[in-house]
């Protein structure tokens, strides 16, 4: 029996605010904060990384049982954990932010990352990342819920102190694997 992917006409979207107007011939993504080698790379220069496929499953955190906030794709993109090796965080940093150009933002535990297959996706089911579900850049973290997949990443920031980010500042937990609901 295979995993069936759900296509990406079909694949649920949320977000809080307006989908950014992207222009990827200006677009970077920077990788700075408790670094040594802040990153500045452009949308060809990320993609000529080495890229890493993974299937993973996406709910949304308000999800019902049976509801349709869900959705199984295949992601392609750079490992986090790559960029942080080019990065070269300094002694003592514990976390990531992720920020978005729409504003939002979420946060991730540097062992979750460096543990864990994420990535910032540039493909969605073997094509481009489309606007709606990130382009050009969406983070995919495996086993979280939704709010802790950030789309339109512009910015990973390397903290030594956590900060919380959009839903986290707003109660949500900083780790909520699904499955697990604690809220």
């Amino acid at each position: 029996m295979g995993i069936s992917l759900t296509p990406n006409e079909k694949f649920f979207t949320i977000q809080k605010g307006e989908i950014p107007n992207i222009n990827v011939e200006r677009w970077k993504l920077t990788v700075d904060g408790y670094v040594e080698k802040p990153l500045y790379l452009t949308y060809d220069e990320l993609r000529a990384l080495p890229q890493t496929r993974l299937i993973e499953v996406l709910e949304c955190y308000d999800n019902v049982p049976g509801g349709s906030l869900i959705g199984v794709a295949e992601w392609e993109g750079v490992l986090i954990r790559r960029l942080l090796e080019m990065a070269q965080p300094r002694e003592g940093a514990s976390a990531l932010l992720f920020h978005s150009l729409d504003g939002y933002s979420t946060n991730h535990k540097i062992d979750y990352i460096r543990k864990m297959c994420v990535i910032l996706a540039l493909k969605m089911n073997g094509v481009t990342l489309p606007i709606e579900h990130g382009y050009p850049a969406r983070l995919v973290a495996p086993g979280m819920y939704g709010y802790k997949w950030a789309k339109w990443v512009h910015r990973v920031e390397v903290l030594k102190d956590e900060k919380l980010g959009y839903w986290e500042g707003r109660g949500y937990p900083s780790e909520p694997f699904r499955g697990l609901r604690n809220k």
